[in-house]
């Protein structure tokens, strides 16, 4: 399988850098590229297919957070890798926030960054290994409560959720409908006491095997 790829950042040199290192990763193939959110929506307009965007999210016109707003809504089949400097976590939390299914460091390498994309395709979560603490303390300042209060079908979305799965795509393969499925989740965030959808994915890497 090809993992097709967009990269998109306002500055050249850095899209030209992850271009160089996706040209040692085998099965991957960058079929786009762009300065700006607005040319991702065009080139997605125009037929092109990527399975993962990888995304600045300081950038004009539309940046990062716009975008995988309008992602995760318009084409929730298409992962979103968030990258960032290490003074930007107010940005990286709220791109988590908006959908995004992970997130690397601007000095990424090449294993981790063949390891983050890997790790999408399976439609799992990914943080950099090179997460700032201020980040780290986001992820893990929510008190949670046990996982015992949950029904059958509350812990198998909550692993659902974990997974990236959208709202849509586990009322498919669940056999439910959305409402049924938001309401799950509605409950799953009051009874662990986790506001957060990244809330609840970090539960589930901490707490679940």
């Amino acid at each position: 399988m090809t993992v097709s790829i967009i990269i998109v950042d306002d500055h050249q040199l850095f899209i030209d850098g992850i271009k160089s290192i996706l040209q040692n990763v085998i099965n991957v193939k960058v079929v786009g590229e762009a300065n700006n959110g607005i040319e991702v929506i065009k080139l997605l307009e125009n037929g092109v297919k990527p399975d993962i965007i990888i995304t600045d999210i300081r950038m004009p016109v539309l940046d990062g957070i716009g975008l995988t707003r309008l992602i995760s809504t318009d084409y929730p089949n298409i992962k979103i890798l968030a990258l960032s400097m290490f003074d930007q976590a107010i940005d990286v939390t709220e791109m988590l926030e908006v959908g995004a299914n992970g997130y690397v460091t601007k000095n990424v390498d090449k294993e981790e960054l063949e390891l983050a994309i890997n790790t999408l395709i399976k439609n799992e979560y990914y943080f950099s290994k090179n997460l700032p603490k201020n980040i780290k303390d986001w992820f893990t300042k929510e008190n949670v409560r046990p996982q015992s209060e949950l029904t059958k079908r509350e812990a198998e979305i909550l692993q659902l959720i974990a997974k990236g799965r959208t709202s849509l795509q586990m009322a498919k393969q669940l056999s439910l409908s959305k409402f049924t499925i938001d309401t799950h989740r509605k409950n799953i965030h009051k009874k662990l006491g986790i506001k957060s959808n990244t809330g609840l994915v970090n539960y589930v890497l901490k707490n679940i095997k």
